[in-house]
């Protein structure tokens, strides 16, 4: 199933109301948890910090390998409350997660104008990709013919060339990540990746329409 996310809400809160989450546990794929850290842009301590568990425990549901299902369910609330949607469906015949990923929240069709909502300048997160296939920079640089500081550049949008951000968003699709995004005002929103799949990442939206506050 798609995991659906709410509205952020203040950094304060979030250690509270994750506390109450283990009753409403969905399972949370560790490529997806991987990528959704890279969006908010929090290391494994950090956020280990901010949700109240030890860096050990969270690293293990970004593996998937002895994750607890209280860290889980803290990471779920944690993301929700940061605007972040995990994705994913399970096909129940494999028992795989198929479209694994995540992405920022996409508003809903009569409040897409919304300030609360992450528009962002760009509709690629390079970070993002690299979490999902669980690489460091010095793997990635090697396998797109870059270098590592032409890949820290790339994913913090900072002094880079055409010819080397399409070869790196080359490398990341020929590795089976779509990058996802949708488009306002020259803005995006809904922003993120997951793992190619068959399945419509966004729902049919109506075409864009001026926004009361002008353009951004």
């Amino acid at each position: 199933m798609t995991i659906p996310f709410t509205e952020p809400h203040a950094t304060s809160s979030i250690r509270q109301q994750t506390s109450s989450a283990a009753s409403t546990i969905v399972y949370a794929a560790p490529d997806a948890l991987r990528a959704a850290r890279a969006l908010v842009g929090l290391t494994q301590t950090q956020l280990a910090a901010f949700i109240g568990v030890s860096w050990r425990s969270l690293a293990a549901c970004e593996t998937g390998s002895g994750a607890t299902l209280k860290t889980i369910a803290a990471l779920r609330d944690y993301y929700e409350l940061s605007g972040i949607e995990l994705l994913g469906t399970v096909n129940l015949t494999t028992n795989e997660v198929e479209g694994a990923g995540a992405r920022s929240k996409v508003p809903e069709r009569h409040n897409r104008y919304e300030r609360d909502w992450r528009l962002l300048p760009s509709g690629i997160s390079f970070s993002a990709a690299r979490a999902l296939l669980g690489l460091e920079q010095r793997q990635v640089a090697r396998g797109a013919g870059l270098t590592p500081r032409q890949i820290g550049n790339l994913e913090r949008g900072m002094s880079f060339t055409r010819k080397g951000h399409d070869r790196l968003r080359d490398y990341f699709e020929e590795s089976g990540v779509e990058f996802l995004s949708l488009e306002a005002n020259s803005l995006y929103f809904g922003v993120g990746v997951r793992f190619a799949c068959e399945q419509e990442p966004f729902e049919l939206l109506p075409p864009p329409t001026p926004s009361p506050w002008g353009k951004h």
